[in-house]
Parts: C-alpha cells; structure tokens; sequence
C-alpha cells in the first residue's frame, strides 16, 4: 500500500466514511435488486393475464365459428404488425400440420419454454392445438435494461462515497487539526493559548468551547498551585530562618545558658508549629483528592450540630456571648462526622471570637439539601473579600494568628461531601452558609 492510501487507510474519519457509504451502497443495491425482481413478476403475471384472456377470445371464436373463423381471427390478429411482434399464435390440426401462426414448431423449445408461463397450450374440442405465447426475448431485453441501470448506479455510487470520503475526511482533519495545533502547544507549556471561537452550534464548536473552559480551569489551578507552593515556601522559609539564625545565635561562646535554653525551646515551639502547617496541609491535599470518602457512613447531622454548640457554649458565655441554635430532627448524611463536626467548629469558633453579642446557629431541610446558617453581629467582612475567602494562606486580616487555613479546611471538608459554602453580609456580621445533599436512603 502506498504511502498517501496507507495515510487514508490510518484515518478513522476516512474509514469511518467509507464504511457508511459502502453501506448505504449497498443497502440501494438490495432496494434496487427486490425493486426489479417485483417488477419482473408483475410483469410475467400481466403477461400471463394477457394470454389467458387472448386464449379465451379465441376458443369463444372456435366455438361459435369453427376452425375457420379460429383460423381468420389468428390471421387477423398477425396483420397487425404490432400486435404480431408482441405476441406469437400456433394452430395446429388433430394430425399435427400447422394451419396458421408465427411459430413454428421447431422452435417452440427455444427462445419459448412453458416453465416461464410465456406459453399457453390448450387443446380444442376438434383435436387441434393452439398455442398463444409472449417472446421471452421481451422480459430479457428489460431485465437487461434494469441490470445496466443498476450496475451504473452502482457505479456512480462508489465513485461518489469515494469523493465524498475524501472530501469529508479533509474537512474533518481541518478541524481536528485546528484543535491539535492548539493542544500542541498548550503542551509545550503556552497555557494562555486558546481555540479561537466560532459561530455555530455544532460539534466541533461545542467541543472547542468546553477545552477552552477545560483549559480557563486549568490555568487557574497552575496559578492557584504556583500562589500556594509559593505562599507554602514563604511560611516554611521564615519561620526556619529566624529558628536557624536563633541557634547560630546560641552557638556563639560566652551565650548564656538560658539564652541557649530559652532558644532551644523557641526553635522546638517553631518546629512544632510548622509540623501542624503540613499535617494540616497534608489533611487539605488528601480530603481535596477524595481520600477520605472510604471513611464515610450514614450520621446524624443533628446530633454533630448540637456537640458542637454545646462545645462552644461555655467559651460563648465565658465571652459574654449568647450562642443560640436550631435544629432540625431526622437529617441523615452520609459522611465523615468528625470532618463535619471540625468544619463546624471552626466556624463557630470564628463567629464567637468576632461576635458582639450573639452567635445564632441555624439547621434547615431544602428538599435533598441540609443547610446550616451560621450568623455572628460582628464587623463583617467586606463583600469584595468573599470571594478570597477559604483560599490558600488568606487572612483578611493579616495581623490575625495562624497560617490562614481554617477557611480552606472547612471549603475541602464542604467540598469532599460534594456541599457548598457562601458568605453574605448578615447586617450586621457574616452570615455562613454551609449547604450538604442528604443521604437519598435517609
């Protein structure tokens, strides 16, 4: 096979193509091949027709006149040249002479045969013979002519799936390619390319209006993973520089013994800090993977709730607080309870500590949705820094302890039981919205 066939051969739209013209061609040979064989019998039994009631005219003839007026109503019938070269007539008499027709009988084998009904015989009540038939010659001459229509259409057919496979597999590369172009380099590292948009609602356009969504995504999760590992590098570098630099510190002769002591322990608390930073991160990375849904069963999301306020109302009252809940009975999930019971306490411990006066907790059914609403009167936090909220190392304020992880913690613990999270402005304070679908056997 050669080069440029063998390169047709390997493309599956090409293949694909002249499979389904091959089809089609051949499913209108078999509606052209039962066509004419219905009309080669609708034709032979027309024939047949014909013949009979010529046959019966002439035995009324014999009857009513004879031989003789057989005989002139035969030869009547062959003066007329059209009626003599479509049918053949053969009287004979009781002895087997031929009286009068176009046959003889010498050929009433060939091109005549009786098994193709084109003949009738009937004998006549005075022992002759006569014999009305249709040449065959007729019915072949049409087959002939329907088989060279069919073999030209065929013919034509072929030629056409053909082109039109060649003309439907370069359109189809066309487009293939126009996307491979772009996919190429968007693996060689150029993320920011894009499949340029097209007018349409067909297949390719759809396609290439979900790879670029596909690729929006997967430019915002490199950035997103770049900020991280940067933002990671920031937390872990300087809190080991300034632990390292305390030590070579303390490494200096003449360093007092409690300067030696007081920054061993200061280089531990460090060390143990930045080891909650990664178990936490570890915890982040394995429940946005999904690791921990091989954990999960059915729970009670009313009793997590309530552990949970009944947790906090002491250090609520301790604040000079107000901690007020409601729930709902009966809502069964299916999760991690301790993942649940954890986000929730983190939020909680989030409205007490910015809280005024009163923190309101609140659990409602939606039809398959369970949402617990979380409310504080505290000072809020700006509606542009929303959307910040529950990423990586995000402070709204930076002044504040910790890594800020809380909020991500609980949007991959939300996240990892396929729920929500949004947060509006209470008027005063945040409002926290926690949505989770609930068990469908609950």
């Amino acid at each position: 096979m050669s080069q440029p066939l063998k390169h047709l051969w390997n493309s599956i739209s090409f293949r694909l193509t002249l499979n389904y013209g091959l089809l089609a061609t051949l499913t209108t040979l078999i509606l052209i091949a039962f066509i004419s064989v219905q009309f080669l019998a609708a034709l032979r039994a027309e024939y047949t027709r014909q013949i009979d009631a010529t046959a019966q005219r002439l035995v009324v003839a014999y009857e009513d006149g004879g031989r003789d007026a057989l005989v002139e109503a035969i030869e009547l019938t062959l003066s007329d040249r059209i009626a003599a070269d479509r049918k053949v007539y053969l009287l004979n008499d009781e002895n087997g002479r031929r009286l009068t027709g176009n046959l003889d009988l010498a050929s009433i084998v060939s091109p005549f045969s009786p098994t193709h009904r084109h003949l009738h015989t009937q004998r006549l009540a005075g022992g002759e013979t006569l014999v009305i038939g249709h040449p065959s010659t007729e019915i072949g001459n049409i087959s002939s002519l329907i088989g060279k229509a069919a073999a030209a259409a065929i013919l034509l057919a072929v030629i056409l799936v053909l082109v039109g496979t060649y003309l439907f597999r370069r359109e189809l590369a066309h487009r293939v390619n126009h996307i491979r172009r772009i996919t190429q380099k968007i693996g060689a590292g150029q993320l920011s390319n894009r499949i340029p948009a097209a007018t349409g609602d067909d297949e390719f356009t759809l396609l290439s209006g979900d790879i670029n969504v596909m690729l929006d995504r997967i430019e915002l999760l490199m950035k997103s993973a770049r900020h991280i590992s940067d933002t990671i590098a920031h937390n872990l570098r300087t809190p080991l520089t300034r632990t390292v630099g305390a030590l070579r510190e303390a490494q200096q002769p003449g360093t007092p013994q409690a300067a030696v002591l007081e920054a061993n322990r200061q280089a531990i608390r460090n060390i143990e800090t930045l080891n909650v930073l990664l178990e936490k991160l570890l915890q982040i990375a394995e429940m946005e993977a999904g690791i921990q849904r091989r954990t999960f069963k059915r729970c009670d999301l009313g009793v997590i709730v309530n552990d949970v306020i009944e947790m906090y109302e002491t250090l609520a009252e301790d604040r000079g607080k107000r901690l007020t809940c409601t729930t709902l009975e009966n809502i069964t999930l299916h999760g991690d309870a301790n993942l649940i019971a954890s986000a929730l306490a983190n939020l909680v411990d989030n409205a007490v500590k910015y809280g005024h006066r009163e923190v309101r907790v609140a659990v409602t059914r939606l039809g398959s949705t369970a949402r617990i609403v979380i409310e504080d009167d505290g000072p809020g936090i700006d509606a542009a820094e929303h959307e910040h909220l529950g990423k990586h190392f995000y402070r709204s304020d930076p002044s504040s302890e910790g890594h800020g992880l809380g909020l991500t913690s609980v949007m991959s613990i939300v996240g990892l039981h396929c729920g929500t999270l949004a947060f509006s402005d209470a008027r005063p304070g945040l409002r926290v919205i926690v949505s989770l679908p609930i068990n469908p056997q609950a």
